[in-house]
């Protein structure tokens, strides 16, 4: 993409208005969104982690919940978002993905897979190509617990560097399995910082 927008700026046209087949029109100062979308060209990444996850019970959620806080006490200056995919926007959970320098994703573990809403999430993050981005997998499980090994295959099938095997637990986490989410995220935070 920057390729071309550099090819095209060379062109020295006058530039009144951008009007794209889907989207937005730009009117006004219509030069910014150029200079924007050269600068996400660049592998374009903030100081942010995206933690992306989905829960049957609620316990992928309190894993979730337990890697943020450990990232946080890992790397204070370390932005962490913490999304529901069943209930987010595809279109912001894409956004805070884009932004961020790596995804932590996770589901509990389903007839041998992943939740539908995660399934589709890396559908999209495939066919987007996202670039030098780092990610990590968890997730809860009751008798086979795959999610994990599913997700992870995923990432790196998306294109992502999976970081490690990542995490599980089982059934519910009880204080030791929230210990063991936050410790996960402080060893997360030391690798994505």
């Amino acid at each position: 993409m920057g390729k071309k927008i550099r090819e095209f700026a060379a062109l020295d046209l006058p530039l009144d208005m951008i009007c794209t087949s889907h989207g937005v029109v730009w009117r006004r100062n219509p030069s910014q969104i150029v200079e924007r979308y050269l600068e996400w060209s660049q592998d374009y990444k903030e100081n942010q982690v995206t933690i992306a996850y989905d829960t049957m019970w609620n316990s992928t959620r309190v894993m979730a919940e337990n890697i943020a806080r450990g990232i946080r006490e890992g790397d204070s200056e370390l932005n962490v978002k913490l999304l529901n995919c069943a209930k987010t926007d595809k279109n912001d959970l894409l956004t805070e993905i884009f932004k961020s320098k790596a995804l932590v994703l996770g589901s509990p573990t389903i007839n041998r897979g992943i939740l539908t809403s995660v399934a589709a999430l890396l559908a999209e993050i495939k066919g987007l190509s996202f670039q030098d981005k780092k990610a990590a997998a968890f997730g809860s499980y009751g008798w086979s617990g795959e999610s994990t090994k599913v997700l992870g295959e995923a990432l790196t099938e998306a294109g992502l560097g999976v970081v490690d095997e990542g995490l599980r637990v089982p059934w519910s986490p009880d204080e030791g399995g929230k210990a063991r989410c936050a410790d996960y995220g402080k060893r997360l935070a030391k690798t994505f910082s």
